[in-house]
């Protein structure tokens, strides 16, 4: 087996008016697809304070995370690297909600490759919406107001690499 480099990232499922605020990200370097706000932990940060700071240096947005909604380990490649991500998804809600449209108010972010856009469960089970698992659950649970309490998501792009089951689990 392969070493696979290890990435914490948090992302923030903010809804705003039964619509799920994701970006699309186009890095130049694959395909262009939907993926939430948010990014990579910092040595000493909580995980809680990721997840604002990140929001807030994507779109000018100031949340409050309210709870954990997903723990998703992800086993793919980029290029050559071969990687193991953890991820920590927190329900957030606006700190102060924009007197006009959200996504008029945000403040994208251009050198992170932010472009906000608010989709409906509907939309975003038919987009390309990475880890597709992710969007998978996500819709549903969209669907459902988010019932339950929190789920461990598992894909294993890397079967020869990792010996990881994929699949959700309740936690």
């Amino acid at each position: 087996q392969r070493m696979l480099s290890l990435n914490l990232i948090v992302r923030a499922v903010i809804l705003h008016e039964d619509k799920l605020l994701a970006t699309v990200l186009n890095d130049g370097t694959r395909a262009p697809f939907y993926t939430l706000l948010g990014g990579h932990q910092r040595m000493g940060e909580s995980l809680l304070e990721c997840v604002v700071r990140e929001v807030f240096e994507e779109v000018g947005l100031e949340v409050a995370p309210s709870r954990l909604l997903y723990i998703a380990e992800n086993f793919f490649s980029r290029g050559s690297a071969r990687m193991h991500e953890i991820g920590y998804y927190f329900l957030c809600t606006p700190v102060h909600l924009p007197s006009g449209p959200l996504l008029r108010s945000l403040r994208a972010s251009h050198s992170e490759m932010i472009s906000p856009e608010l989709l409906s469960a509907d939309e975003l089970a038919a987009c390309d919406f990475q880890p597709g698992l992710l969007r998978d659950v996500l819709a549903d649970d969209m669907r459902k107001r988010f019932e339950g309490g929190p789920k461990l998501l598992v894909v294993n792009e890397l079967p020869g690499d990792s010996t990881a089951i994929g699949g959700v689990y309740k936690l």
